[in-house]
C-alpha cells in the first residue's frame, strides 16, 4: 500500500486526519531530493528581463550604465515589453569623442535620457517581425498591396507639451519666437511618441528606395541583407529577454527631432528661423483639447491647469510638431519632406525682391502677403513624401527647370527626422512666378485681382516657364473696379475659395466666368514673337491672336479697339506704361483695358 492509499484511508477518521498531515509534512520537508531551494530555484537557461540581459551582454557595459543613470533599468526589469536596440562600447566611445564628453556621466541626465529612450521601442520585436509588419499587420505571401509594408516603430521617448507664445493681430492669433512681444501663451498637447525608421531589403525594393537614397540621409553604405536601425546597422539580432528582445547595433542614434525642432535650432551659423517665423505668422490653428486637458494630473485633483491645444498648421502638407498622422497606422509608412532656405539667403530674396526694400512699389514687409503669395514662398516647400534623390520628385525640384525649383549644389544640410526629411539650402531660387515677366503682379499689390485670375485660370506655367522673350500686359485693380470687366467674387475667404464674374454692359448683368474664359483672355494679353512695320509692332500672342502696338503714340490694340467693360461700346486707347522690375524672360507693361479681337 502507498503512502497516499494510507493518507486516504486515515484522513476517513477526522481524529486522526491532523496527526497524520503533520507526519506528512516533516517527511516532504526532510527529503533531500525535493528541497525548496532546488525545486524554485531559476534553471540557467532561463534569461532575465531586459535589463539584465543587456547587462550580462559582452561589450554592453556602457549602454547599462546609460540605463542605471537615467533608471530606465528599474523599468526595464519590472514591467512592459520592449525591444532595446544596445549600442556596443565602441558606438559608445565614438558618440562620447564626437560630442566631447569625457564619459556617460558627464552627459547631462536630460540629454542622456532622450538618448537612451531613443534606443527602446514599444513590444518585443523579433528581426524577423521588424522585417515583415505591414500596415495592417503581419505581412503575408498574398498581401501583396493590400497591406503595405511599414518601416517606422514608436520609441519609448515622448516629447513635454509644449509651451507656444501667441500673438493677437489683425482678428488672428499667430505664433511668436520672441516671448517679450507675446500677450499671452498656448500649451500644445504632445499626442504621441517619436517614431524611428527601421529599413530592411524588402522595405526599399517595394517601395523603389536605393541604397543611394539611404546613404544621402545617414551617410553610410547601405549593405543588402542588413537591418538599420535609423542610421545604426544591427550587428547581432534577438537576444531573448523574459519581457523583449535586445539588438545590438553598431552607432548611437541620436533622437531625431521633427520639423519644428529642426527649424528651430541654430547650428553655428546655419538658421531657419526667418522661414519658420512665416509659417508661425499665416499657418496657425488652435483647436482645444477637452480632454486632454481634463486628463492632466492637477485637474483630477481640483488644482489649476493650463488648457490644453492642438496644433495643426492650415494648407501645409504636414504640421510640424507632430510625430503621427491623424491615422496612427498610416504613421508606419508615411512621412513628410521639408526644404527650407537659411536666413540669409531667404531675408536676400525678400528685401531684394518681394517688399517695398527693392525699391519698387512691392509689399509692405512680409507679414502683410495674402495667402496665395505666401503658398507659393512656404506652403510649397512642404511635400506630403519624403524627397528622396531617386524619386521624380527630388529630380523636378533639383534637377528640373520647373516654376519651383532648387539648385542641388546649394544643399548644406541633410535630415532624416522623425516626421520628414529635411534638405536645407544656403542659396534660394523663388517661384519663377516672382523672377519672370510676372513678377509686378506677385509682388505689387495693384494687381491683385488679375494676380489671382492667373492662378484660378491655370496659365502660370505657360508664362513663368516660357522660354522665349514675352510681352506681357496686365491690367491693375483700379481698372478692372472701374470697368467691372473681372470682378472677384469670394466663397470663402478663409480656405481662399473665390470665383470671377463680369458685367455685361450690352444686356446689363452680371455673368460668371469660367477658368477657360479667363486664360483665354490672360493668354491674349501676353506677346511672344513680333515683328516692325515701319512705327508699328506686330505681336503674336500666346492665345495665337494678333496685337499691334503703335511706337509713335504708344498705343496698342488687338484685331478690333478695346472698349471701356466687358461687352463694352466705348471705345479706349490702351497706353501701356513700363513696370521696372527686372524680368528673366520679357517685358511687362501695365495696362487699363482688356485687348479685343471680336468674334
Amino acid at each position: 500500500m502507498t503512502i497516499f492509499e494510507i493518507a486516504f484511508l486515515l484522513m476517513r477518521n477526522h481524529k486522526t486526519s491532523l496527526l497524520f498531515l503533520g507526519i506528512l509534512f516533516l517527511i516532504f520537508v526532510g527529503c533531500d531530493e525535493l528541497t525548496y531551494r532546488e525545486k524554485y530555484q531559476r534553471p540557467d537557461w532561463l534569461p532575465g528581463k531586459l535589463y539584465t540581459t543587456v547587462s550580462v551582454q559582452d561589450n554592453l557595459s556602457m549602454f547599462t550604465e546609460c540605463l542605471q543613470l537615467t533608471g530606465l533599468d528599474t523599468i526595464l526589469d519590472v514591467s512592459g515589453s520592449w525591444s532595446v536596440f544596445a549600442p556596443t562600447n565602441e558606438a559608445m566611445k565614438q558618440y562620447l569623442s564626437e560630442n566631447h564628453y569625457a564619459n556617460i556621466s558627464a552627459i547631462p541626465l536630460n540629454e542622456l535620457e532622450k538618448i537612451t529612450k531613443f534606443h527602446i521601442i514599444q513590444f518585443p520585436w523579433s528581426l524577423e517581425q521588424l522585417k515583415s509588419l505591414g500596415v495592417n499587420g503581419w505581412k503575408a505571401v498574398d498581401d501583396g498591396n493590400s497591406n503595405p509594408y511599414a518601416y517606422k516603430r514608436e520609441t519609448i521617448l515622448k516629447n513635454p507639451n509644449e509651451k507656444y507664445w501667441i500673438k493677437r493681430e489683425n482678428k488672428k492669433e499667430t505664433i511668436t519666437i520672441d516671448s517679450t512681444i507675446s500677450g499671452s501663451y498656448k500649451m500644445v498637447f504632445a499626442l504621441s511618441r517619436k517614431y524611428v525608421p527601421i529599413f530592411y531589403d524588402a522595405y526599399l525594393t517595394k517601395n523603389g528606395i536605393t541604397p543611394e537614397d539611404y546613404k544621402f540621409y545617414f551617410n553610410r553604405v547601405y549593405e543588402p541583407g542588413n537591418v538599420y536601425y535609423a542610421g545604426a546597422r544591427i550587428l547581432k539580432a534577438n537576444i531573448f529577454a523574459e519581457n523583449g528582445f535586445v539588438h545590438v547595433i553598431d552607432r548611437v542614434v541620436n533622437p531625431m527631432p521633427n520639423a519644428k525642432e529642426i527649424l528651430d535650432k541654430e547650428m553655428g551659423n546655419e538658421s531657419y528661423k526667418l522661414f519658420l517665423e512665416m509659417v508661425y505668422w499665416y499657418y496657425p490653428n488652435f483647436t482645444p483639447n477637452i480632454t486632454a486637458t481634463f486628463n492632466q494630473p492637477a485637474m483630477r485633483i481640483g488644482a489649476k491647469a493650463d488648457t490644453l491645444w492642438d496644433l495643426s498648421y492650415s494648407k501645409l502638407a504636414f504640421d510640424l510638431q507632430k510625430e503621427c498622422s491623424e491615422i496612427i497606422n498610416q504613421t508606419l509608412i508615411r512621412h513628410n519632406g521639408l526644404i527650407a532656405p537659411t536666413d540669409e539667403t531667404f531675408r536676400k530674396f525678400i528685401d531684394e525682391t518681394l517688399t517695398e526694400k527693392s525699391g519698387f512699389p512691392h509689399w509692405s514687409n512680409y507679414k502683410s502677403l495674402p495667402s496665395d503669395v505666401v503658398d507659393l514662398i512656404v506652403a510649397q516647400n512642404f511635400k506630403s513624401t519624403p524627397i528622396y534623390p531617386s524619386t521624380s520628385q527630388y529630380q523636378k525640384i533639383f534637377k528640373g527647370a520647373n516654376r519651383f525649383h532648387q539648385n542641388e549644389a546649394n544643399i548644406i544640410r541633410k535630415d532624416f527626422g522623425s516626421n520628414c526629411t529635411f534638405i536645407g539650402l544656403d542659396s534660394y531660387i523663388p517661384d519663377r512666378v516672382f523672377t519672370s515677366v510676372t513678377g509686378p503682379i506677385f509682388c505689387r499689390p495693384a494687381f491683385s485681382i488679375f494676380r489671382r485670375a492667373m492662378a484660378y485660370s491655370g496659365v502660370l506655367d505657360v508664362i513663368a516657364n516660357h522660354k522665349g522673350k514675352l510681352y506681357f500686359f496686365p491690367i491693375p485693380d483700379n481698372a478692372l473696379m472701374a470697368d467691372s470687366s473681372l470682378i472677384l467674387n469670394w466663397l470663402d475667404v478663409e480656405k481662399n475659395s473665390f470665383n470671377f464674374m463680369a458685367y455685361n454692359r450690352m444686356k446689363h448683368q452680371m455673368e460668371g466666368l469660367s477658368s477657360s474664359t479667363i486664360r483665354n483672355w490672360i493668354l491674349n494679353q501676353v506677346g511672344t514673337s513680333s515683328s516692325i512695320n515701319g512705327t508699328k509692332e506686330i505681336i503674336k500672342t500666346l492665345g495665337g491672336k494678333i496685337v499691334t502696338w503703335d511706337h509713335s503714340n504708344n498705343t496698342i490694340q488687338g484685331t478690333f479697339p478695346s472698349t471701356f467693360g466687358y461687352k463694352g461700346d466705348i471705345i479706349v486707347a490702351g497706353n501701356p506704361i513700363p513696370l521696372a522690375e527686372p524680368a528673366d524672360n520679357g517685358k511687362s507693361m501695365s495696362i487699363k483695358n482688356w485687348f479685343n479681337f471680336g468674334n
